[in-house]
């Protein structure tokens, strides 16, 4: 019993030392809780447990185990059974539940074990299986071990609580995170413009005033455009103008009202809504109208008369006359207007008191005529008759000539062309051409009154010196001496058959040659032979070289030139290089080749920067670098890109401005402002941070870290507050 006991007391021992001389009962602050009693208790009762049910262990040398009982259970060994199976080779001298180590005599505990008297116990975090194994406990797995805003991640030998987003680990685990608060302590808002901010659990919400609404980032206000939602009640009668924040209601032209409830005015009811005329009121406003007549000026209220004898004379058939409003017709002397008032009609004038005449009278459209009887004369009123006694009175009755006898008798005669007729004072026409005679034309006589003129058939015209006489037309005309013999007939002399006497040529002249006489072409210079297609060159072509245009050679494939004197070279000397034989280059400046194309390598100025000279005055630079001699160093956008408005140097490096760092600006090194913001208890060490970044309004950048610096004893949770300039807005 003396080695129960001991191994009893070893075991509380191991209890108590696992509880810290600091912790305080029922503190909530606690980290874990007395996570290691809870871990020791059933292990101690599992070690209780097994101990009191022991297992015998029979030696194969009972002298020896009797020697040895006093200091060490031989013969009936009091450990776990669990132990026996898990270290076979655990000796039996060894005490509590040691084992012999591994090249070694001596007794003792597992790497990863703790010693606790004559004890081999688990560490804090891990529970022993069998006898000397050691697993680690899921603590997340147990219990809620870090509250409902956390998560909670298992480590070896312990377990890390993170708190959700807007958590911050506190005296009573993690607690909501004020981040409109927070934005007030460091100058700044989280919600942006004229938006509230308003706490939630784990976040925050930002609002809107009355005729507002939140923009697309979440953090700030819009004005809300009343008139395009349809919610404005404003009349069907008014117009919705938006402003910030807020619409009105304003009524239409012609309608008065508060905007919500418009009525029409009445316009025709105050002076005749300015109308000259007629004025009728329409919703929103009025128009006026003209009497009939009359058309609206362009202002909309005037009328001017309408001018209705403009168009298609009013439709009257003689004399359109414009009345103020409307219009009438009126006809001419000898007619009357119609019952239409438009149309008029002839008036009989003989029907009423014979038209005036003494004698005879004669209706004519529009008026009418007087005449006599023979020998009677109408006198100069156009009414009477008299006797004719001298060619005084209206030419004596004669329509040409009038001569007066010695008898006292008055004879008429005709002009030219003309003939008495048998009243003895009319003149007829003579038709000229209505005798065998044709008037003396050639082919066609035309009659004229007192005259005539001949014509021509077609294909004829008159002959210029014989009016009656007619002449064939030749079109075109006949050249070279030809006569016109019939209408586009010519008799043409030898040498000259074409088309109007003209040259024709077989072949026809080329290259500009004109066509003579008897199948001949006139050349002109560089052009000779029969049709002008031998060309001619004065200085003779070369190297088998053919002419083909005036001083032009054709040359063979190997010459050029404008006697095909100049060899070629194909392909084509390069790099200054002349060909001095067919095919044959001649360089110059050290280039070599057949053609020259062999760059030298030489370079008059010495390349920089570890460039090396690879052709004639040609560097090839080393990385990094360019120029013709490697002078400058190339600046490409670094990889990857620089932050917080660092500038990209070369080789891929950053320059950093004010109040960053790293090698690509990340770290922001702004001046600290440090606040304690809660107290916890804690048993390990740890070391975390977390960053906002946030950018405010006015170019301020807001970079809030939270450090918790986890103690022995103590967790102390700092807010660590930065402002620098926004990269983005620098210079504002």
């Amino acid at each position: 019993m003396l080695h129960l006991s001991i191994l009893l007391s070893a075991l509380l021992l191991a209890a108590s030392a696992t509880k810290s001389p600091n912790s305080t009962e029922g503190d909530e602050n606690e980290v874990f809780k007395s996570m290691q009693s809870d871990l020791v208790k059933p292990q101690i009762e599992n070690l209780i447990g097994n101990l009191s049910q022991p297992t015998m262990v029979t030696s194969t040398a009972p002298s020896q185990a009797s020697t040895s009982l006093p200091s060490q259970l031989s013969t009936t060994s009091l450990v776990p059974t669990s132990a026996a199976r898990q270290f076979p080779s655990a000796a039996p001298q060894c005490p509590g539940n040691q084992v012999m180590l591994e090249g070694s005599s001596d007794c003792g505990c597992p790497s990863d074990m703790l010693k606790t008297g004559d004890i081999c116990t688990c560490p804090l975090g891990f529970s022993l299986e069998e006898a000397a194994e050691c697993k680690d406990v899921d603590e997340c797995g147990e219990k809620e071990q870090c509250g409902p805003h956390a998560k909670c991640t298992n480590t070896p030998g312990s377990y890390l609580c993170q708190c959700h987003r807007g958590y911050l680990k506190g005296a009573e685990g993690c607690q909501d995170v004020d981040e409109c608060a927070l934005a007030a302590v460091t100058g700044l808002r989280a919600c942006e413009g004229n938006a509230e901010c308003t706490n939630t659990l784990g976040s925050f919400s930002c609002s809107c005033p009355v005729g507002y609404h939140g923009a697309h980032n979440g953090q700030n206000c819009e004005d809300t455009n009343e008139c395009a939602s349809g919610a404005h009640g404003c009349d069907v009668n008014a117009r919705c103008g938006n402003i910030v924040g807020s619409y009105f209601c304003q009524c239409y032209q012609g309608f008065n009202g508060d905007g919500h409830s418009c009525f029409d005015v009445d316009e025709c009811a105050v002076n005749n809504g300015h109308c000259d005329h007629n004025c009728t009121n329409e919703p929103g406003g009025y128009s006026c109208q003209c009497s009939s007549g009359y058309q609206l000026n362009p202002d909309g209220h005037g009328c001017t008369d309408v001018n209705e004898c403009l168009s298609r004379n009013g439709s009257c058939a003689h004399s359109c006359v414009n009345t103020p409003g409307s219009f009438r017709c009126s006809c001419r002397p000898g007619y009357q207007l119609h019952i239409d008032g438009r149309t008029c009609v002839d008036v009989d004038e003989c029907k009423l008191q014979n038209g005036g005449c003494s004698h005879f009278c004669t209706n004519s459209p529009g008026g009418h005529d007087c005449y006599c009887p023979p020998p009677l004369l109408l006198d100069t009123d156009n009414l009477t008759c008299s006797n004719v006694s001298s060619c005084e009175l209206r030419n004596g009755g004669c329509d040409h000539i009038c001569v007066t006898g010695a008898e006292g008798h008055v004879r008429c005669s005709c002009r030219a062309g003309w003939k008495l007729s048998e009243d003895l004072r009319s003149c007829d026409d003579v038709d000229e051409c209505g005798d065998f005679t044709n008037g003396g034309c050639d082919q066609l006589c035309k009659n004229h009154p007192g005259t005539f003129n001949c014509t021509c058939k077609e294909g004829y015209q008159v002959q210029n010196d014989d009016l009656t006489k007619c002449r064939p037309v030749c079109e075109p005309p006949c050249q070279n001496y030809g006569v016109c013999t019939a209408p586009n007939s010519c008799d043409c002399p030898p040498g000259y058959p074409g088309l109007g006497c003209s040259a024709m040529c077989s072949p026809p002249c080329a290259h500009g040659g004109t066509c003579m006489r008897w199948n001949k072409c006139l050349c002109p210079p560089g052009w000779t032979g029969e049709g002008c297609h031998t060309a001619v060159c004065q200085l003779l072509c070369a190297n088998g070289g053919r002419c083909v245009g005036p001083d032009t050679c054709q040359c063979p494939s190997d010459y050029t030139g404008p006697q095909c004197l100049s060899p070629l070279c194909t392909p084509a000397c390069q790099n200054g290089g002349r060909c001095v034989n067919v095919n044959m280059c001649t360089c110059v400046g050290g280039w070599q080749g057949a053609r020259c194309q062999i760059e030298p390598v030489q370079c008059q100025k010495t390349c920089k920067n570890g460039g090396v000279c690879e052709g004639l005055n040609r560097c090839r630079c080393a990385k990094g670098f360019t120029g013709s001699l490697c002078e400058t160093a190339v600046t490409t956008p670094c990889v990857p890109p620089c932050r917080n408005g660092a500038t990209c140097s070369p080789l891929n490096t950053c320059t950093c401005p004010e109040g960053t760092a790293g090698l690509r600006c990340e770290r922001l090194t702004c001046p600290v402002v440090t606040t304690v913001v809660s107290m916890a208890r804690a048993v390990r060490k740890a070391f975390r941070e977390s960053y906002v970044d946030r950018c405010g309004p006015f170019g301020i950048q807001l970079c809030t870290k939270y450090r918790m610096n986890q103690a022995r004893v103590y967790l102390q949770a700092y807010r660590v507050g930065y402002k620098i300039q926004c990269p983005e807005r620098k210079g504002r």
